[in-house]
């Protein structure tokens, strides 16, 4: 899961939803386990100062019959007073306007998910995955739109 250029998080035009924004199938996201993989289409590392990392991605596959994409994120060999969080961003109108799934916190190790959103045909719909680690140097980190 190595690629894929980086962007800063932030941009003004997000319309954010918590992670109970986006779970129990609200705003057309499903629930997916914490371990759910599927094919990988970009990732990277986000780390901090102190030599933490985790990686993350963007993930699609099919959830309950349909082709869905979602962000996954793993860590290993993390203390437990490190968390990391991940979080999907959903674009319907090609990256001018988007919905935030998340964040998704997680201390230590592990591996967590976003919830699923289904993918389209269209060039409009896509999604990016963003994922931030806590300790010094460790902000926020952005794959490019998938």
């Amino acid at each position: 899961m190595l690629a894929a250029g980086l962007l800063l998080a932030g941009p003004a035009s997000t319309a954010h939803a918590t992670a109970a924004e986006c779970s129990n199938g609200a705003n057309g996201f499903t629930d997916i386990s914490d371990s759910l993989r599927g094919t990988p289409v970009n990732g990277t590392a986000v780390t901090n100062s102190n030599g933490n990392a985790a990686s993350f991605g963007q993930h699609v596959g099919t959830v309950s019959g349909r082709q869905m994409g979602w962000g996954f994120l793993e860590a290993r060999n993390l203390p437990s007073s490190v968390r990391v969080d991940l979080w999907m961003d959903v674009t319907n109108d090609g990256g001018n306007t988007w919905i935030q799934c998340g964040p998704f916190s997680m201390w230590g190790s592990g591996t967590i998910t976003t919830a699923a959103y289904p993918t389209s045909s269209s060039s409009l719909r896509k999604f990016r995955v963003c994922a931030s680690i806590t300790g010094p140097g460790g902000g926020p980190q952005c794959l490019n739109w998938w």
